[in-house]
């Protein structure tokens, strides 16, 4: 697959409006509100397999969601409510379909694996996760029923794969799910809208993290 940097801190105000006015026309109304005292933070993957420029799995648009990523993980902590992020390290299983897949590893003890400096990752809780989705082998539903979450905001890589998959997820566990449109990352344009288009149209509200910041 041919990667594309099609978001980018020039583009970023005209991606944002275009990705919003797509997701409002396929639902036009709410069945519920933003409620931060009820919500919480997952920002999935921002590891420096995804992040970093060497790597070959970089995501070429991943340095432009950082920033409005670092500005929800302070709102959030600064109104007390969690923020949580996940690094996913591949399964040690003798049978894993991920790792058969994707002929690939990423080691909980390689610095691939850690999450981003550039993401202020101690203002929050980290779990490890295997499988595409962040409820999968984890103890998330758990930790975000004792925490008393009702919503999650979700951000981080790969839009298509980790960010949909949790999304799809979390709505079948009963959590309103508030999907980031700049928070969000994958390798092209086209899976990027392909799945905030699913996401608005089933699963949840595809937001800006300004209409986030600004609530």
């Amino acid at each position: 697959m041919e990667k594309e940097a099609y978001f980018t801190l020039a583009n970023r105000k005209e991606k944002i409006e275009n990705w919003l006015t797509l997701c409002k026309s396929i639902k036009s109304h709410e069945p519920y509100l933003m409620n931060i005292d009820k919500a919480a933070l997952l920002v999935l993957d921002m590891q420096n397999f995804f992040v970093e420029h060497e790597s070959h799995a970089h995501i070429p648009s991943a340095g432009t969601i950082i920033l409005p990523i670092n500005q929800l993980i302070s709102y959030m902590k600064d109104r007390g409510r969690p923020v949580i992020f996940t690094r996913h390290i591949t399964s040690t299983k003798p049978v894993d379909l991920m790792r058969k897949w994707w002929k690939d590893t990423i080691k909980e003890d390689e610095k691939v694996s850690e999450i981003s400096p550039y993401v202020d990752s101690t203002k929050g809780i980290v779990l490890t996760k295997d499988q595409y989705s962040a409820f999968q082998n984890t103890n998330l539903k758990r930790l975000l029923m004792e925490l008393g979450v009702e919503q999650l905001i979700i951000t981080g890589v790969m839009t298509h794969l980790c960010c949909e998959t949790t999304a799809r997820e979390a709505f079948m566990n009963n959590f309103e799910v508030f999907f980031v449109v700049d928070g969000t990352a994958t390798y092209t344009e086209d899976l990027h809208v392909s799945t905030i288009r699913a996401i608005s149209h089933g699963f949840g509200f595809c937001v800006s993290t300004e209409e986030i910041l600004s609530g």
